[in-house]
């Protein structure tokens, strides 16, 4: 599959043209450290499988790393406008065009694009690294190819692991309110309800607890919480062993919720086995995972309107540190 490597004296960055335009690599440089996870799936070219999955194929290809989910997140039984979207929609599993629009000592540009087969919708974005900085600039424009509404999910998935995923992790992000949901009977938390974060009640003990205390693989859980009514657009998963970090930047008015994706090999069944340590932090514009038509009943799913264009940045940064006060889009840690 063709791939394009973006680097430069802090970070290399790994996109895999071919599939999505997933970010697969996120090293950072200094420290030799490759922030993603690796699932036990393995990075493969299109093939058949031996059977089809009423979800779809995302789980068949996903080997870990950063997708973009769009035009819906997880999986529902219910067509949308007369058809199926499959499981995080249609964005990560097609090819993109790309090309190199800057190469400078200063800056260098990956241009990528892609036009949905089943929505109407066309995805530009432009990955940038600048000279003397360990972030990775992300401008995104989003195009309604259509003379009528279209309601999506849209956001972003990158999943981190080891090495750089620890019981030592601690993630910090801006919220009032977190809320499990019903996912799994693995599941660590009490679901469908709201706490104030970043406390929520565990299902095992009764006790509340600090959900941004990275757990070790003896949890044997797995979950998925909403991080909401953030105050701003930001995290960071701070690893007191390694004094390092990694971070996201975007506009809150857009991507209105955090999604944490706590997997402590406790999903024990298809398609983990109990063979995963992972934790995904997603900056997301819905929720739940449970497809369109869930987020347009409960009011957050993104309506676009005919032929509407939606331009946003985000960016991703690395560092050295071990709590931070914000970070901004121009790729600063506030420490």
């Amino acid at each position: 599959m063709r791939v394009a490597f973006l680097e430069n004296d802090f970070i290399r960055v790994g996109v895999l043209i071919d599939k999505g335009g997933d970010i697969f690599e996120f090293t950072y440089k200094p420290k030799d450290i490759d922030f993603l996870w690796q699932s036990p799936i393995p990075m493969r070219s299109p093939f058949v499988s031996t059977s089809a999955l009423a979800e779809g194929a995302y789980h068949d290809y996903y080997y870990g790393g950063w997708q973009e989910i769009l035009p819906s997140a997880g999986w529902s039984s219910e067509p949308y406008k007369g058809t199926y979207q499959g499981l995080h929609g249609e964005v990560s599993l097609l090819p993109v065009s790309a090309q190199i629009v800057t190469d400078t000592p200063e800056l260098i540009t990956l241009k990528t694009e892609v036009t949905l087969y089943r929505s109407p919708l066309k995805l530009e974005k432009h990955l940038s690294l600048k000279k003397g900085i360990p972030a990775l600039f992300i401008k995104e424009k989003l195009t309604n190819t259509s003379p009528h509404d279209f309601e999506i999910m849209w956001g972003h998935h990158p999943v981190v692991g080891e090495p750089f995923l620890d019981s030592s992790c601690v993630v910090q992000a801006p919220a009032k309110k977190v809320e499990a949901m019903a996912y799994h009977p693995n599941g660590l938390w009490e679901t469908d309800q709201e706490f104030d974060f970043p406390q929520a009640k565990n299902r095992r003990t009764g006790k509340m607890q600090d959900v941004t205390n990275i757990l070790g693989k003896d949890s044997k859980s797995v979950d998925v919480l909403f991080l909401k009514e953030l105050e701003e657009g930001w995290y960071g998963i701070n690893n007191h062993n390694l004094n390092l970090g990694l971070g996201m930047a975007w506009d809150h008015n857009l991507f209105k919720y955090i999604w944490m994706w706590q997997v402590y090999e406790g999903h024990d069944d298809y398609p983990w086995y109990g063979r995963t340590y992972n934790l995904g932090i997603e900056p997301f514009t819905s929720y739940p995972p449970a497809g369109i038509d869930t987020a347009i009943k409960n009011g957050s799913s993104l309506k676009m309107n005919p032929h509407q264009i939606i331009e946003t940045d985000l960016v991703t940064v690395a560092y050295e540190a071990t709590q931070i006060k914000k970070i901004t889009l121009d790729g600063v840690v506030h420490v």
